[in-house]
């Protein structure tokens, strides 16, 4: 598990690779929105559908409009996301975490942190899930019994999928990406970043069950 310092150094080591880049190059690439404001250049990213603030050179993350302090986490993937994607366009083609570069020797952790939650909590009330992915921008797609895509950074839908089971098999999940997401974050990112997926869900789950 890493410490709060491990956090600070990455989000550090990010910003100082991104203050070495043109805002607006990198804005165009993750498409971001660059903007001016009261002198200061900076970039309007949206993450899980709510807008942040990414001022330039200093490359600190805020919350665009609301009050708090972003999560050292979450400005990590943003930040990783602007210095890692070559804004390769969405494929259609999607791919499950294995997939991914490295993604055999790390899915045990991805299954615990991503898929396990999301079945402990949904994975006997799909119903309960459709409500939660309705409240919390998420698309519902074809797949699976239920099953939502939720944009996460501009180039990275996350769409997970759900079974009920039966007699004969255990209800099951899976969280697929499309195959571009490799270009856009490391493999270890793309676990953080599904596990923030639920986590989302399972908050919004709490308060509707307890509405």
């Amino acid at each position: 598990m890493p410490r709060i310092d491990d956090y600070i150094a990455s989000r550090a080591l990010a910003a100082q690779h991104l203050r070495e880049q043109d805002p607006q190059v990198v804005a165009a690439r993750g498409r971001a929105e660059y903007q001016i404001c009261q002198d200061q250049e900076g970039l309007i990213l949206s993450y899980f559908g709510r807008q942040h603030w990414i001022n330039w050179p200093e490359v600190a993350v805020t919350y665009l409009e609301g009050e708090g302090e972003v999560p050292i986490q979450e400005q990590i993937l943003m930040l990783h996301y602007l210095e890692n994607t070559k804004g390769d366009p969405l494929t259609g083609e999607t791919i499950d975490f294995r997939q991914a570069p490295g993604g055999q020797f790390y899915y045990s952790a991805f299954v615990g942190r991503a898929q396990t939650p999301l079945l402990k909590i949904f994975g006997q009330n799909l119903e309960l899930y459709r409500q939660v992915a309705e409240h919390m921008g998420g698309e519902l797609a074809p797949l699976g019994d239920v099953a939502a895509t939720y944009l996460a950074l501009p180039l990275v839908p996350i769409t997970h999928v759900l079974w009920k089971g039966d007699e004969e098999f255990e209800p099951a999940v899976t969280i697929l990406f499309d195959l571009s997401i490799v270009t856009h974050l490391p493999t270890e990112d793309i676990a953080a970043i599904s596990g923030m997926s639920v986590y989302r869900l399972m908050g919004m789950a709490r308060k509707l069950m307890a509405s």
